[in-house]
């Protein structure tokens, strides 16, 4: 069973959302500051659901403490929706970000996101329709080898291995940096990601890839 730990000081959304996410078979740890959370917090968690707006704290900066040490999963859930502070809470380490009012049919997408995990070492990678030798650095769709740069490879491989999490274009332009050692501007990003579209094409009539205007992207499939 895997166990999600919620910071929030709102007792109303606590005791809602505990009660939905056992239906769905998790067990969940409440925490109504940041004291408790890190009190609560261990290897044992396997995602973590958090505001920003703490009453002895900033979520924000909680994030980036809790970083220090664990690599858990973290979704910001949190009435602040300006561009700037869901910029900073990924930049934080957070993962993901939902803002309130949520519907809990996305929440539940989200979650099931996060806690699906493709190992960083496996060989081969399956995909949708797409197959990924990690050894010979090739990929295929529908068993058809599709033409690849490396740096495309590298910027498909980082988001899949991301889990459905957001990557913000800093995030991923650095990422690509460090695995290929070519220095990728922001313009090129955005050249490399309409090639890496186009070569992909649609699985069931949807894109891969989503793109969160401003942020930063998400891998869909």
């Amino acid at each position: 069973m895997k166990r999600i730990l919620i910071v929030e000081d709102d007792e109303y959304i606590c005791l809602s959302l505990k009660e939905a996410l056992e239906l769905k078979n998790y067990e969940v740890i409440l925490a109504n500051n940041v004291k408790q959370a890190k009190d609560k917090l261990d290897s044992s968690i396997d995602l973590i659901i958090m505001d920003i707006q703490l009453p002895d704290g900033n979520g924000i900066i909680l994030c980036q403490q809790i970083r220090e040490q664990y690599h858990t999963p973290l979704l910001f859930l949190t009435c602040k929706n300006d561009e700037e502070t869901i910029v900073e809470g990924l930049n934080a380490g957070g993962d993901d970000y939902v803002c309130k009012p949520f519907g809990i049919k996305e929440l539940y997408a989200r979650i099931h996101s996060l806690l699906r995990r493709i190992p960083v070492n496996q060989d081969i990678i399956y995909c949708a329709d797409l197959k990924i030798d990690t050894k010979s650095y090739q990929v295929y769709k529908n068993n058809e080898l599709l033409d690849l740069s490396i740096v495309t490879y590298h910027i498909l491989l980082c988001l899949i291995q991301a889990h459905g999490m957001v990557i913000t274009r800093g995030q991923l332009m650095e990422l690509v940096e460090q695995q290929t050692h070519h220095f990728i501007e922001d313009n090129t990003l955005s050249v490399h990601m309409k090639r890496l579209r186009k070569k992909l094409g649609l699985y069931q009539g949807q894109s891969y890839i989503e793109t969160l205007r401003g942020v930063g992207y998400r891998w869909i499939q």
